[in-house]
């Protein structure tokens, strides 16, 4: 199957336009979410949710992705306005597995979503997110961590498209790659005739922590609108010198360190886990990996 498809196609030698994954989807099945909100997929599956946020409703959904083999998620999102909706995806299934995780949502007049995405390197990650700001003053945010390694793949395409006016996004994504592990980052923001006084960010953060690893990077904005403001950035690297020192001079060995580094990327998005046993879960998964 063909995944995370780039809007505008650019350098094709690179082979980073989409993703080809060896599966092919079963039958869908439609599931439908508790009443706690609280998603716990554990079995391998082709499965599909709907979210609906009523005007002005506000509404967290956490989906713990815990299965083995492969697990194929679809989740549709519609949010009304004035409505919000946090969505939380953590990523701790069998480090042998694999999930393809797919994102569309469509958010109305002053409406707001906030995907949260906790990935601590528990096998191949296949991620495609596309947000519609379709009503005017719509926001979108989007923060996303993630460990990749031991021969691990991660591929992700998020994609925002302004279409309304004064709307606002911010995409960042932080994480860290060793032993083997290959990564592709497609970062989108697209301002559509119409999304005039819109602004929209987009940052990566990639720590690399060894030679024999991929990283393929591509952020991208895409522009018919005049009165808009845009920016993205990256920053690829390892620990300099200057920071290795200063580590070390507090008694923190290189290894240490980049595993307190690595944690960061995790610990800045902990508070936004509103079920705290669910959180200490997650704190101990991360220790366990870390």
């Amino acid at each position: 199957m063909k995944t995370n498809i780039l809007p505008a196609y650019t350098f094709n030698r690179l082979k980073m336009n989409y993703a080809e994954i060896n599966y092919e989807p079963a039958d869908i099945k439609k599931a439908a979410i508790s009443e706690d909100s609280f998603i716990d997929l554990k079995t391998a599956e082709d499965v599909a949710f709907d979210i609906e946020v009523a005007e002005g409703e506000e509404r967290s959904v956490i989906m713990n992705l815990a299965s083995e083999g492969t697990l194929n998620l679809s989740s549709k999102i519609n949010i009304k306005a004035g409505a919000s909706l946090k969505l939380v995806q953590v990523y701790g299934g069998d480090s042998k597995g694999r999930v393809i995780n797919s994102i569309e949502g469509d958010v109305d007049k002053e409406g707001k979503i906030h995907i949260v995405q906790l990935l601590p390197g528990r096998g191949d990650c296949y991620t495609d997110c596309r947000i519609e700001l379709k009503g005017d003053k719509s926001s979108a945010y989007i923060d996303m961590a993630y460990l990749t390694k031991g021969g691990q793949k991660h591929d992700s395409n998020y994609v925002v498209n302004h279409r309304g006016k004064e709307t606002v996004s911010d995409i960042r994504t932080d994480g860290a790659l060793k032993d083997g592990a290959e990564k592709t980052m497609r970062q989108t923001i697209d301002f559509k005739t119409g999304a005039s006084g819109s602004t929209g960010k987009e940052n990566e953060k990639v720590l690399l922590l060894g030679e024999d690893i991929v990283n393929k990077s591509i952020p991208l904005i895409l522009c018919t609108e005049e009165d808009v403001q845009g920016n993205h950035g990256a920053a690829i690297g390892s620990l300099n010198e200057e920071m290795l020192f200063y580590l070390e001079s507090r008694g923190i060995s290189k290894e240490e360190g980049e595993r307190l580094m690595t944690y960061a990327n995790f610990g800045r998005l902990l508070p936004f886990i509103d079920d705290e046993k669910y959180r200490e879960k997650i704190e101990e998964l991360l220790a366990e990996e870390l």
